[in-house]
């Protein structure tokens, strides 16, 4: 049996990884070349896209803030599971209270605070501020 050197073994793997459509550095650094091997179906050179991560932001969706005009947004649609946060930006306080007594209420926000309350069931839920009986606001959870 005749004995393969690490040398030569190294030299068959950076080949084989040169005709590599998938390996486009290692291909053009041994002088590899792209354009004859790699065409898709309809003759078009086919590209190598590399994946990328990126972490989900939060859910601009799920802000509400509080202002002297009441809430903004006053409805919102979210899912079960999620999160909602209402910021005071009014300089009085104000608060964020259930209709249904028991469900959720912030206390008093003071001006720059926040609220936040995770929704686990569906439905809809409606709240108002008990400093301001026509403030009202509306989650619906899907």
């Amino acid at each position: 049996m005749k004995k393969i050197t690490f040398g030569s073994l190294l030299v068959i793997v950076a080949l084989l990884l040169s005709s590599c459509q998938f390996h486009t550095g290692l291909g053009s650094l041994l002088g590899g070349n792209k354009s004859s091997s790699g065409s898709s179906a309809s003759g078009s050179p086919t590209k190598h896209v590399k994946a990328t991560h990126t972490p989900p932001s939060p859910k601009a969706a799920n802000l509400v803030t509080i202002t002297s005009a009441g809430y903004k947004p006053d409805t919102l649609q979210v899912k079960v599971g999620d999160t909602v946060t209402w910021t005071n930006n009014d300089s009085a306080a104000h608060t964020v209270t259930s209709d249904t007594a028991g469900v959720f209420d912030s206390g008093s926000i003071a001006q720059g605070a926040t609220f936040k309350f995770t929704f686990t069931q569906a439905g809809t839920f409606t709240y108002h501020s008990t400093s301001d009986s026509s403030w009202k606001g509306t989650i619906t959870v899907q």
